[in-house]
């Protein structure tokens, strides 16, 4: 998806820069540069956020599952009390845990105790 991406918007450049200059003045060409740039940039970045939350929920979550203890929200989170759902990466109370009956855990809350 990357590299389709990346041929769309190599493309659509290379368009500009041979565009008749009565279509497109040259400001039009410079200010149409500077929002490609931006909206590159502004995914760069949100990629870069995004993978540095995946390896803490990654790391988190194998420490969970390693019998360590976390620390989420002021709570103690372990594998005697929690379990872990995946599928919307939080911590919610087992069986045996009627304390903490009805509480969601976000998993990106957490940091090892």
């Amino acid at each position: 998806m990357q590299f389709l991406l990346f041929i769309g918007i190599a493309l659509f450049l290379s368009a500009l820069w041979y565009a008749n200059n009565e279509a497109l003045s040259k400001r039009n060409k410079q200010i149409l540069l500077v929002l490609i740039v931006l909206t590159i940039g502004s995914g760069g970045v949100y990629e870069w956020q995004n993978d540095k939350k995946s390896a803490h929920n990654r790391e988190m979550a194998n420490a969970f599952k390693q019998g360590k203890t976390l620390l989420c929200k002021d709570k103690e989170i372990s594998n005697e009390s929690f379990i872990f759902v995946s599928g919307t990466q939080s911590f919610i109370p087992n069986e045996n845990n009627t304390n903490d009956k009805g509480v969601v855990i976000d998993i990106f809350t957490c940091k090892l105790k």
